[in-house]
């Protein structure tokens, strides 16, 4: 076996022995929460009933009698019983198993410990599908998908920090605050992943000027048409919603951007490296070319997205006797806004990142590592 098949068997074992140890620790990490937990043991289903509303959406209701013993506080040990119900439909209920662990809520009566199941213990399932997404992206990156993987933590950490500000000075005009944000997370991100050089500065050009065009089309759009959008749709918006609704379309529109510009910046400089001679026309052809090729699915990408966030919400208007015009005004009008929005900018970022890109050139002139 050679030196590198050795090193990637070695990698593999690692990562192997560190998900075994992330399992077992998040099965029984129970001392590590103030809630009462409880785990399972017996399951007994009772009766079923049939239900059905006046749009005719029928559905069925089943009990159960839940046996599970305590897994940590004051009442470590104890066996307690408790009651659920839950329907085929799981719109604001779910269905227990032997085995899970659930946060419940204990009560002493008469000298009776009973238990109500208030939600359901998620932290092994979050952990592990975590666990699974770094190790993929080490097997398949190397150091890169390390690099990409502090990139996301970093935003992340970033995002929670404009947030935070956002609630602590209680700003009216938030719009801008998050503008900021998004740039710092498209900064972070390449500095990180490309690192500090030529073809970075050349990918954030490209971005910024996408975002910007995109967004201001869209918002001379939105303004010239009468802007009648029901900004108020928005789950849980309490003041400024169409503040928000555009904070939220600024960071969409990045990541779109950001997705195409890097594609068509990294492949022009490529071909310059493998071509040092090539002339700045067909620099340009090539980067339009890529652009050509991946605006379709990317643009289809962001309708699927579309249709995964409003899928469960325009079903239950249907269902419920709405119009397919009142469904589309509440529940789908702004994502497609949005997701129109992205398009643009995906179109607009395609010439600019291929210009910018083969302008960095003078013929002859050697990449390196700009």
């Amino acid at each position: 076996m050679s030196g590198k098949n050795m090193k990637s068997l070695v990698t593999v074992l690692i990562l192997l022995m560190v998900g075994a140890f992330v399992y077992i620790f998040t099965i029984h990490d129970a001392f590590m929460y103030d809630r009462d937990i409880g785990q399972i043991t017996r399951i007994s289903n009772g009766t079923t009933k049939r239900t059905e509303d006046e749009f005719k959406n029928i559905d069925h209701q089943h009990s159960q009698k839940i046996v599970m013993v305590i897994k940590n506080g004051k009442y470590q040990g104890k066996k307690v019983h408790a009651a659920n119900s839950w329907t085929d439909s799981g719109a604001f209920d779910q269905k227990f198993h032997t085995g899970q662990q659930v946060f419940v809520d204990l009560q002493k009566k008469n000298g009776r410990l009973t238990a109500q199941i208030s939600d359901y213990k998620r932290d092994t399932y979050l952990i592990m599908l975590s666990w699974l997404v770094v190790s993929l992206l080490i097997l398949t990156m190397r150091f890169k998908g390390l690099k990409t993987l502090l990139s996301v933590a970093l935003n992340f950490v970033v995002f929670l920090i404009f947030v935070n500000l956002d609630v602590t000075l209680n700003l009216t005009n938030f719009f801008w605050l998050f503008v900021v944000s998004a740039f710092i997370f498209t900064a972070l991100s390449l500095v990180i992943v490309i690192g500090w050089n030529k073809q970075c500065a050349v990918t954030f050009g490209a971005i910024v000027a996408g975002t910007a065009a995109g967004l201001l089309i869209g918002i001379l759009v939105l303004n010239y048409t009468g802007d009648d959008l029901h900004y108020e749709a928005l789950d849980f918006a309490t003041q400024s919603p169409k503040q928000l609704f555009l904070s939220a379309t600024v960071i969409g529109l990045l990541g779109a951007v950001m997705d195409a510009a890097t594609d068509i910046v990294s492949t022009v400089f490529e071909i310059r490296r493998a071509h040092p001679h090539i002339k700045q026309q067909q620099l340009f052809s090539s980067g339009l070319e890529v652009g050509r090729s991946i605006l379709g699915p990317l643009i289809n990408v962001l309708l699927l997205i579309f249709f995964a966030e409003t899928f469960a919400m325009g079903v239950l208007f249907f269902r419920t006797g709405n119009s397919i015009g009142y469904t589309f005004e509440w529940t789908m009008s702004l994502g497609i806004v949005q997701s129109l929005i992205s398009g643009i900018g995906i179109a607009l970022v395609v010439p600019a990142a291929s210009g910018l890109a083969s302008l960095t050139f003078k013929r002859g002139h050697k990449v390196g590592n700009d």
